[in-house]
């Protein structure tokens, strides 16, 4: 996705060698290598009387450049947003007791309009938001700073999430992140974690919360304490798995279904978006070591059956629908499953629906073959050479197909598929330290 072009410089707009402009109301300020910065803040939104300026501040030329540029451009009643990391933690004692010396207040007084400003790193998150992980700081030009959230825009569930983090104790730990909440076993040494974690990268959604479960390299949290989070939150949650096992996730889910009695989505990786800004969800493997895109990214798990998929994934693109399974040929059909992809006859006894509930640890993808018991019928490497094509490299570096003699036939003479060592490049955040 390219940022819009910028406008001409009109006489609103003071030419400036460190402020340019993406549209109306919205400018990049400082250095941007690869015009990274200006691709995510071309996905801010935007509103009338509101300006805003993302980047970093390098020197006292880009600092001018904003003080110059904003008093012709800020009318009454308009305000300003600055994603600049720091402008709004107070540097010192102001000229009065009851004024704070932050950047965004100095710049406040100056233009005489409501500026708001991170307290601290603020990260340009993919998808379009601004996030403040000490929080963001209105200045109105008299008094001091008030605090106003975590993130812009500002969703809903922001109030609820962050209320959930700041009481939650004990073996638990629960950190705000942009999207929602991670929640992960405690460690003693309360080592921060890094910005560039995936988990600041996962776009949110004004419509509910991420909940994040686990941290790679540590053991998986008590999932009687992750319950007790789950039930002071609202049902919309998406809940996620990291670096923990999928199947964990998918019985807090199903937990959750039994004494809520409405459906619970779960992603099966952090949802991120790729190159192409489409919305995938990349499985970390327990260590960190590495990751994948599996082919089905959501489940929805419902009151008395196994977890479904969402949407159609890539690998069954085209092929005809009948409910949740897709055809394969006139007999045969493949259905999308929480642990992969099970080929089985188009007509299934309504006793044969275990295979649904294997459990799955999100490492890998298994395609299970025909009905347990029963022998693979004749046309197997036939139905399922088109399906493996379908794969990605990366997916079928980490495929198993049950049984094992259907998967000693479909490799028989073929090439074992290369290991995939990048699933392609996914989004991270943006900081203006």
């Amino acid at each position: 996705m390219s940022p819009p072009a910028a406008p001409h410089p009109g006489p609103r707009r003071p030419p400036s060698g460190s402020l340019r402009w993406l549209a109306d109301g919205v400018a990049v300020v400082g250095p941007d290598p690869g015009g990274v910065v200006a691709v995510g803040a071309a996905q801010l939104p935007t509103a009338p009387g509101v300006v805003t300026v993302v980047g970093e501040v390098a020197g006292p030329e880009d600092w001018a450049a904003i003080t110059e540029a904003l008093p012709a451009l800020v009318q009454p009643g308009t305000a300003v947003r600055l994603g600049i990391s720091g402008a709004g933690t107070a540097l010192g004692s102001g000229a009065t007791p009851d004024r704070d010396a932050s950047p965004a207040a100095a710049l406040s007084r100056q233009v005489q309009a409501d500026v708001y400003a991170p307290d601290g790193p603020v990260l340009l998150v993919p998808g379009g938001t601004l996030y403040a992980d000490a929080g963001w700081r209105l200045s109105t030009g008299s008094g001091p700073s008030t605090p106003a959230g975590l993130r812009h825009p500002r969703p809903e569930w922001e109030p609820e999430i962050d209320t959930v983090a700041r009481h939650t104790g004990g073996a638990l730990r629960a950190r705000s992140v942009p999207a929602g909440l991670w929640l992960h076993r405690q460690t003693a040494d309360r080592t921060p974690v890094s910005y560039d974690d995936p988990v600041y990268a996962i776009p949110p959604d004004s419509r509910r919360a991420v909940v994040v479960v686990g941290r790679p390299g540590l053991a998986p949290p008590d999932p009687r304490a992750v319950r007790t989070v789950l039930d002071a939150l609202d049902p919309s949650v998406l809940l996620t798995p990291y670096g923990v096992p999928l199947s964990l996730v998918v019985d807090l889910a199903s937990d959750l279904v039994g004494r809520w009695g409405r459906p619970v989505e779960v992603a099966t990786g952090l949802p991120a978006l790729d190159d192409e800004h489409r919305l995938v969800s990349a499985s970390v493997d327990p260590d960190a070591g590495d990751w994948w895109i599996p082919p089905v990214s959501r489940l929805r798990c419902a009151p008395e059956r196994a977890p479904t998929a969402v949407t159609p994934p890539a690998v069954v693109a085209g092929m005809p629908r009948d409910g949740d399974t897709y055809r394969l040929t006139d007999g045969w059909v493949v259905e999308p499953t929480a642990w992969g992809l099970w080929v089985r006859p188009a007509h299934l006894p309504d006793d044969r629906d275990d295979p649904r509930r294997r459990p799955t640890d999100g490492t890998r993808l298994t395609i299970l073959v025909g009905l347990p018991g029963e022998p693979p019928p004749p046309e197997v490497r036939t139905l399922l050479s088109g399906l493996v094509a379908r794969l990605t490299p990366q997916q079928r570096a980490r495929t198993t197909i049950v049984p094992d003699e259907v998967d000693v036939l479909v490799h028989a003479g073929s090439e074992a598929a290369p290991a995939a060592t990048d699933g392609g490049r996914i989004s991270g955040p943006r900081s203006g330290r």
